[in-house]
């Protein structure tokens, strides 16, 4: 995820903070947008009537038409059964197209017109914004909610409403991920980087020079989004101390919003702030209920028929059963909105392929009869349901922390190699180090390696759960390490970590 420029959004007589958040891979904040101008309407195209004209003319001076020939029986049988298989074509291409867009639609990355649910939590974030970055104060928000719950979308939801609004000061907006950072203390050389001019030099004291920038300017609020604030944590916390305190003393020109999944990060990690009167206003997001899911997935299926009315009209594509299965499934396991988003795509897809093979089956038997769309039912949502939920071991594997993930997928990764390659190798613990480090080093500070101690830590508590054995040898860095478990299990509890995704698409491509 990318660090985004500082930009101000605002001149003299109108400030428009605009920058939107992507909720396309998890997480994710785009950069805002650079400083708004006058919107220039665009030059009119030429008449198409006379363009029509011009073609006609051409065409006409070119090849002039042929001579009227009588109509035989033959040909107009032939025009009738030419009609016929367009039509049919036509209304083949058109259930191509309505499958395409419902996979868009339910796409992740995939941003509504307007979020569905999520009320209580929408009219707080306007009141903050409304309370802070409208009235010109100082103030200090931090959102926590697990994954998939809506926090980034519904962010970036409340940055559009208000782009449009007019603000009697300027303000300018940066927005971070911290898991771009490779080490807590660089979010300083981030925030000037962002906020200094183009041609003023770093000073020696990043600290100071990134407090002068905020604070300095007391005609303009900067906003500092920090998404996966956690990332900052330090033994001391002096990090994370700085920045809040930064957003809450007397003089404070920033309005700062962190975003995490903890529930308790503030409690856990900054007790002294409560102590300094520095405590942040707190917004969780809970997971989402069966209901909430069903209402999401019903607006998206909506938005495929455009002259169709939301809880009068038939559900387009999919069977209300399989809507409520999916919701009450997903709900039951995580309430993440994205997991219930992907087996709908998948079933789409399921449904897609089916009514394909129909549609095949009936040109081969030369039937005059179209193939009706094949809607998602139960039992196409229930196949996506045991891929994803059906294994015991997948839900264990999705329970476990970031450096438990990265080790699984390292160790099924030299497992592939080893088992494709002409000579065997077996996995020692010395390998799967020089592996696990090369890993890390490759994910632009995203994944922090950790001590050897500490990884010899994580393999203990991985095989205490059945998902590796490891070997008894008289070296330590001799043992072998044996996975217990599936590569396409792997590939499911990777689906969650963009990067680990990434990473073992590009590594074991043949498998996908």
């Amino acid at each position: 995820m990318k660090a985004d420029n500082a930009t101000c959004l605002a001149t003299s007589k109108r400030s428009t903070p605009d920058a939107p958040l992507d909720d396309t891979k998890e997480n994710v904040l785009p950069s805002p947008p650079s400083t708004p101008k006058r919107r220039r309407l665009r030059s009119s195209p030429p008449p198409l009537g006379k363009q029509t004209l011009k073609t006609k003319e051409n065409v006409a001076v070119a090849s002039p038409p042929p001579p009227p020939v009588a109509k035989s029986n033959d040909t107009k049988s032939t025009s009738s059964s030419s009609s016929t298989k367009s039509k049919e074509e036509e209304k083949s291409n058109q259930y191509d197209t309505i499958y395409q867009a419902a996979k868009a639609t339910f796409r992740r990355s995939a941003m509504p017109s307007r979020l569905v649910g999520r009320i209580q939590e929408r009219n707080k974030m306007i009141q903050f914004w409304d309370e802070h970055v409208m009235a010109n104060k100082p103030g200090c928000l931090y959102i926590s909610g697990s994954p998939g719950t809506g926090k980034t979308a519904m962010l970036n939801e409340i940055i559009r409403d208000f782009q449009d609004r007019e603000y009697n000061h300027n303000v300018r907006q940066v927005v971070v991920n911290c898991m771009s950072i490779r080490e807590p203390k660089g979010i300083y050389t981030r925030l000037v980087t962002e906020l200094k001019s183009s041609r003023a030099a770093f000073k020696n004291d990043l600290v100071k020079q990134a407090g002068e920038l905020i604070n300095g300017d007391k005609d303009t609020l900067t906003v500092v989004i920090l998404d996966e604030i956690d990332q900052l944590a330090t033994k001391d916390q002096d990090v994370l101390y700085k920045i809040f305190e930064w957003a809450t003393s007397p003089s404070s020109r920033l309005v700062l919003i962190g975003i995490a999944n903890a529930l308790d990060m503030t409690d856990r990690l900054l007790p002294r702030l409560r102590a300094k009167n520095c405590e942040p206003q707190l917004l969780n997001f809970n997971p989402y209920q069966v209901t909430e899911i069903s209402a999401i997935i019903k607006d998206r299926l909506y938005s495929l028929d455009p002259n169709s009315t939301p809880g009068s009209s038939p559900l387009p594509l999919m069977q209300p059963p399989a809507v409520e299965l999916c919701a009450r499934k997903v709900a039951a396991a995580m309430g993440d909105l994205r997991t219930a988003l992907d087996v709908c795509r998948q079933a789409v897809e399921l449904a897609e392929t089916e009514h394909k093979r129909k549609a095949v089956l009936a040109d081969q038997k030369q039937s005059s009869a179209t193939t009706e769309i094949v809607k998602v039912s139960i039992g196409h949502v229930m196949k996506v349901l045991q891929t994803v939920f059906g294994s015991p071991v997948v839900q264990k594997l999705k329970q476990l922390g970031l450096q438990q993930k990265v080790v699984i997928c390292v160790l099924m990764a030299m497992s592939c190699s080893s088992s494709s390659s002409h000579k065997k190798e077996h996995i020692t613990l010395a390998r799967f180090r020089e592996e696990y480090t090369t890993l890390c080093s490759k994910s632009d500070g995203m994944i922090k390696p950790v001590s050897s101690t500490e990884l010899t830590d994580v393999l203990s508590i991985i095989e205490t759960s059945g998902i590796i054995t490891i070997g008894k040898h008289k070296e330590e860095r001799s043992r072998r390490l044996t996975v217990n478990i599936q590569e396409s299990e792997v590939r499911q509890m990777a689906k969650d970590v963009a990067l680990l995704n990434t990473w073992l698409e590009t590594i074991l491509p043949s498998s996908n």
